[in-house]
């Protein structure tokens, strides 16, 4: 069997995250794509400049860009934001963390969390939480009452614990939306060649072997390849250093050449079925019903005509 073997990498310094090529494809129509091992270094931009949190309406930029942070660093950083706007601010408000590492928010006044960039959310533990959010009145002490604010999770902060390899040839990947219920049963789409369990730790290498996915694909499709790193909720990560994979095409003889058949090799057949089917008719992103996804998935593979074998 023809294979190819090749190893690219990220070329463009602002997108680490990204490679696009294209690749010289066995004299087939079909062949086999699999993600063989993805590399780089665990330098993640876990906060940016722009990320910010709003509380009563005044907004706390970060102003700079973060690749190792945790807790007790996260509180310092915020109680600094806090600190340089509190000769303006109405409220005397601090951050803290309890035992369990879950981060809140402490004033002597009511006060609520309006809004937050997607990367605070992850380490403030908000992820799943419906924003805007108002604190809570605890009991009257000697000292007054006083008005908390418990983030319910323990912060992400070094990205989702899953991320994805998506790729516009990869095979469809279905996630439950934040609104989805068993009622409901929302999904989006993401067409994907691997997927990475999130095991690293800051400023160190990463070295994934592909243990899940192998795609069939058209060797025509081979001219244009776009893969793009990102975290389970398909936001793209933004990485400080390049990124490797290793890619490995596998010929599929063509059904004229090796009398190729739908019962010896139904398992391929569905993969090109199902191929060409979610290309012309899923979106990436798009959300779609439990109904929907049922049909998407059931494929229907055509029966050989019995009476083409006899001669």
């Amino acid at each position: 069997m023809e294979t190819f073997d090749y190893t690219i990498s990220s070329m463009d310094y602002e997108h680490n995250n990204r490679i696009y090529t294209n690749l010289s494809s066995p004299k087939t129509e079909y062949c086999k794509l699999t993600i063989t091992s993805l590399t780089t270094m665990a330098n993640f931009v876990v906060l940016e400049k722009d990320d910010y949190i709003s509380i009563d309406g005044n907004k706390y930029y970060i102003n700079d860009d973060y690749s190792d942070v945790n807790t007790a660093s996260l509180v310092e950083l915020l109680n600094g934001l806090i600190e340089l706007q509190r000769p303006s601010l109405t409220i005397d408000i601090s951050v803290y963390y309890d035992s369990c590492s879950r981060i809140y928010f402490l004033s002597t006044k009511n006060f609520t969390i309006d809004d937050c960039s997607y990367n605070l959310k992850l380490m403030l533990g908000l992820v799943n939480v419906q924003l805007p959010i108002e604190a809570h009145n605890q009991n009257p002490t000697m000292l007054g009452s006083h008005y908390s604010l418990l983030c319910p999770d323990v912060g992400l902060y070094l990205s989702t614990p899953v991320l994805y390899l998506a790729c516009n040839l990869g095979s469809n990947s279905y996630k439950n939306t934040s609104s989805a219920s068993a009622a409901s049963g929302g999904f989006t789409s993401m067409r994907i060649l691997m997927r990475l369990t999130n095991s690293f730790f800051a400023k160190q290498p990463i070295c994934n072997p592909n243990g899940d996915y192998t795609t069939t694909v058209r060797c025509s499709d081979l001219s244009d390849i776009r893969f793009t790193l990102m975290d389970a909720n398909y936001h793209e990560v933004r990485l400080l250093s390049p990124m490797y994979l290793t890619v490995q095409l596998e010929a599929i003889p063509d059904a004229e050449d090796s009398k190729f058949n739908v019962q010896d090799n139904i398992q391929t057949q569905l993969q090109m079925t199902e191929y060409a089917f979610m290309r012309d008719h899923t979106e990436r992103g798009k959300e779609y019903s439990q109904q929907e996804l049922e049909q998407l998935i059931t494929m229907q593979i055509p029966k050989e005509d019995p009476k083409s074998d006899k001669s």
